[in-house]
């Protein structure tokens, strides 16, 4: 007996007993429906979270905050005030594995246009700054190294702030007061979804040159600063060179970690992508036991195969049929149901995505207009094949233990059964 007849025997079977198998298959195609699409959804969750993140710092950024020491270095005590300056960003900007840098002071000020006033961040930064923190003009521009230079006072907007100001009307061009001194508004920031902020989110900040701040607020010390390593390659390095420069500047030791605290955009989304892996990992292993419980009908149903074709199993056997032969078909018979259930199943899984894939999420909270913040459940290559594996190993599983029961069935007890 060939497998090829062994094979069309097997179609023959499930043919003739078609109710029971298009039921089976039914419930490995819910199987499959539930693992694809869980696994679409945590796709789906896992893109919006980093989309959200990732609007927010530019691969490789990173914000030093002022600290205080917790080691004694240099014949000074610990417990020292460290406090950044301009002549510190200076400083890394010399260093072979950064980018960029700028340096960030901050103070809450009134902002008046006319009648309308509000309150909002307003951020001393160098022209880099747009670039590490995706500082996108929609009208406009960012700052500039002219401006810097001649300490102008312009300033860039928020879109938050540029509504409660201005509504509907152009802000490029217009005159505010901030503090009481007039700043030509040069450019509006473009709308702005992020989960990582601090101070205020970007929409509700205003942007100008840090050295107007040091000419007109007389500020000599920074609040923060920000860098942008070179590469993924040399970050670790990067960090490790900015402590020894600021050690070295402010006289703490570079392994003390309080000195200055570092706020890094490459360890942070590794922590939250970690955690949506794990999620999209449980809802994987949620999809399969769901598959299983498909798999232990297809086990259900070709045990009662087995018991019902006693007689057939011993005649092929009397005609000459060998155990694997009998095992083969049985085993042939479970994964041909399996099969096509979970084809089945995938079918109608990606006809789901296609026309029911998007979910809303986090714009409608982060009034983000482009909703890339939601969740579009995913049908990517992986998901197939992660589902046709589990799949596979749930047919091989259900039909194994019944065609091992076939194949030993002793041909003389069969051919008495009744």
């Amino acid at each position: 007996m060939v497998l090829k007849e062994v094979f069309i025997q097997a179609i023959v079977s499930l043919v003739s007993h078609r109710v029971r198998a298009l039921m089976t298959m039914t419930g490995i195609s819910w199987g499959i429906v539930a693992v694809v699409l869980l696994m679409a959804y945590g796709n789906g969750f896992h893109n919006a979270i980093m989309i959200g993140f990732r609007r927010a710092f530019s691969s490789g950024t990173v914000v030093v905050w002022n600290g205080q020491t917790s080691m004694q270095a240099g014949g000074e005590r610990a417990g020292r005030r460290i406090r950044l300056k301009d002549d510190d960003v200076d400083a890394i900007r010399q260093l072979g594995t950064i980018k960029d840098a700028s340096p960030e002071s901050v103070q809450y000020l009134p902002l008046v246009f006319g009648l309308k006033q509000t309150t909002a961040a307003v951020r001393g930064v160098a022209p880099e700054y747009a670039s590490m923190r995706s500082e996108v003009a929609e009208f406009g521009r960012f700052l500039n190294d002219e401006d810097l230079e001649k300490r102008r006072r312009v300033i860039f907007l928020g879109s938050e702030i540029a509504r409660k100001l201005f509504g509907n009307s152009p802000a490029v061009g217009e005159t505010i007061r901030v503090g009481g001194l007039s700043f030509e508004v040069i450019g509006v920031l473009t709308q702005k979804v992020s989960l990582s902020n601090y101070y205020s989110p970007d929409k509700y900040s205003v942007f100008i040159p840090y050295t107007t701040v040091k000419q007109v607020w007389n500020r000599e010390y920074l609040d923060n600063l920000v860098f942008q390593s070179m590469s993924p390659a040399v970050h670790n390095q990067a960090l490790k060179q900015v402590r020894e420069v600021l050690g070295a500047r402010h006289g703490f030791n570079p392994k003390d970690e309080r000195a200055v605290t570092f706020n890094d955009s490459v360890e942070n989304v590794a922590m939250i992508s970690g955690i949506t892996n794990g999620l999209k990992i449980i809802l994987s292993l949620i999809g399969a036991l769901t598959l299983m419980i498909g798999g232990i009908g297809v086990m259900n149903i070709m045990l009662v195969s087995v018991t019902e074709r006693t007689r057939e199993i011993g005649v092929r056997k009397a005609l000459g049929a060998k155990r694997r032969h009998i095992l083969i078909q049985f085993l042939l018979e479970a994964l041909v149901i399996t099969f096509l259930g979970g084809l089945l199943g995938i079918t109608f899984s990606y006809l789901m995505v296609t026309f029911a894939g998007h979910h809303p999420f986090l714009a409608d909270l982060l009034e983000d207009p482009t909703r890339e913040t939601d969740i579009y459940l995913m049908l990517s290559g992986d998901v197939v094949l992660t589902a046709t594996t589990i799949l596979m190993l749930v047919g091989i599983l259900s039909g194994l233990w019944p065609a091992l029961r076939a194949s030993k069935t002793d041909p003389i007890e069969s051919l008495r059964y009744e």
